[in-house]
């Protein structure tokens, strides 16, 4: 038999590749009826993107509140093969981020190839996570941050100006430029230890390349979803993946922050910013070595980990502060007569305290409440996601997780599900008082979170944010113009960040502080 005839044949090729193609598809379509076996649905994937094709087209608050109403509390999802399990279920939520989040301790696997990268807190998994969280977490106790807060009324004084400039050219504001020129000199400051004297230029280098990082074209693109279905490719593909991940931009801020580290090791001058207090609580952290108690790392291992928190501290900081900024403001400004009790409130304070401090705005639940109102309405993070590390039954195995499978709270979806927030397309800070919290179960809300791997940063984006309201609010009233839009939109774009279309308002002095 001639064997060479018979694979020259077109038959026996096409064959070949149909038989191919069959063990492909069935390979990266295998896990597709993993939960569905378990009785939960969801929409229908399709190979190799799963539910994810698509996706850099649609409004993603709009794309996660359809699907929760369409599929209800708990429904499965793939990212590329991988199962994903979205959960709005109150009492599954407290189990995954609470009760068992041993079996759940990671986030999302998404393989890096810059080591500085590599030393970012929410990319680390296992004791390393555990080891550094304990770590850094002392730099972000009460006491740590009311040593910053002097830095950040510098930075709120300096955006009083800028806001006072604004207002004397016209009554309009672009706010979310104005507030992420701010929150980007709050991060220069309070984390990298100096002032950056061209913020709220138009072509600023630190907030250009600050937003192309949170917000790159990618996400309007097939190509974002390349580290979502191959969590790989940023390792795999290193210099593709600078080209078309914004690394470019990253390690513009890696190389600034050395430079910072290599001028502190030779000043005796302190600081009370970040990279100070992150130094001290890292060096104190200890091991246990042949019964002596050592160093849990070394100068270069520390010099390491600040590094990666310092920059994720920027990268995490800038923009969803200043959205949250942005959309406070506008709710403030659609409301007024929450922004007027508001006000009333602030100059009681100031009657009480003489300036704006952190005691202050720490003796102000209701500041607190018009927060985390704005927190509900607009959840800075979209998603919230964990990964299961270890194999985990739930209800006597109704429901069974292996161990590398995602599951992501869709929190603006969540935050509007109706049985846990009444009339939730009402901006309420009321919400939030301690009667109406006892009623709620704590487990509705992901404004900054949940459990042991919520944001480490929680407690100084409230001080920030807590101090520039209640400065503002003193000094000017906003109110909405012809641009100002009844309801805000957000950019389209498989962004994780809330990204508001227009946030033009309108900005006056208040009587008592007008020139």
């Amino acid at each position: 038999m001639d064997v060479s005839a018979v694979f020259s044949s077109p038959v026996v090729w096409v064959v070949t590749i149909i038989s191919a193609l069959y063990v492909i598809y069935k390979h990266v379509t295998a896990s597709f009826n993993y939960f569905s076996e378990q009785g939960i649905n969801g929409p229908r994937p399709k190979p190799i993107f799963g539910n994810m094709w698509g996706i850099w087209k649609a409004n993603l608050p709009d794309y996660d509140m359809d699907l929760v109403a369409k599929y209800g509390k708990i429904f499965c999802y793939f990212d590329g093969s991988t199962p994903n399990l979205w959960v709005t279920d109150v009492d599954l939520i407290k189990a995954i981020f609470i009760k068992d989040f041993d079996h759940f301790v990671d986030r999302r696997t998404m393989e890096v190839k810059l080591k500085v990268m590599r030393k970012w807190m929410t990319l680390m998994k296992g004791q390393e996570w555990k080891d550094v969280r304990s770590s850094v977490t002392p730099a972000f106790t009460t006491g740590k941050i009311k040593r910053m807060s002097n830095l950040i009324k510098d930075c709120v004084a300096d955006l009083c100006d800028r806001l006072t400039s604004a207002r004397q050219i016209g009554e309009k504001i672009d706010a979310k430029l104005i507030f992420s020129a701010f929150t980007m000199d709050v991060i220069a400051r309070c984390a990298f230890g100096f002032k950056i004297d061209t913020l709220g230029c138009e072509n600023d280098v630190f907030v250009r390349n600050a937003r192309v990082i949170v917000n790159p074209p990618t996400t309007r693109s097939p190509v974002g979803l390349l580290p979502f279905v191959f969590p790989n490719f940023l390792s795999w593909f290193g210099g593709i993946a600078e080209r078309l991940f914004t690394i470019k931009e990253m390690i513009f801020f890696f190389n600034l922050l050395e430079d910072v580290l290599r001028d502190r090791s030779r000043s005796k001058e302190s600081y009370h910013d970040f990279i100070e207090i992150a130094n001290e609580s890292i060096s104190e952290f200890t091991k246990e070595v042949n019964g002596k108690t050592v160093p849990m790392w070394t100068r270069e291992e520390i010099d390491e980990i600040i590094m990666g928190q310092s920059t994720l501290f920027m990268l995490a900081g800038f923009d969803t502060t200043a959205t949250t900024l942005t959309n406070t403001c506008f709710q403030l400004a659609r409301n007024p007569d929450i922004q007027e009790k508001l006000y009333d409130i602030v100059i009681a304070k100031l009657e009480e305290y003489g300036e704006v401090s952190h005691d202050m705005v720490q003796d102000m639940p209701y500041l607190e409440m018009v927060i985390q109102e704005v927190l509900r309405f607009y959840p800075p993070l979209l998603r919230v996601e964990r990964q299961c590390t270890k194999d985990y039954s739930y209800d006597n195995g109704r429901i069974h997780f292996k161990k590398g499978q995602l599951v992501t709270v869709p929190a603006y979806a969540l935050h509007r599900i109706e049985e846990y927030y009444p009339d939730p397309e009402k901006f309420d800070p009321d919400r939030w008082s301690p009667e109406n919290k006892a009623k709620r179960s704590p487990y509705t809300f992901m404004g900054f979170g949940l459990g042991p791997r919520n944001c480490v940063g929680m407690r100084f984006a409230m001080e920030e944010m807590k101090i520039a309201i209640a400065t503002m609010i003193q000094k000017f009233r906003f109110f909405p113009v012809e641009e100002t839009p009844e309801k805000l939109r957000f950019y389209d774009g498989f962004t994780q960040i809330l990204q508001p279309l227009h946030a033009t308002l309108g900005i006056e002095f208040r009587q008592t502080f007008s020139d």
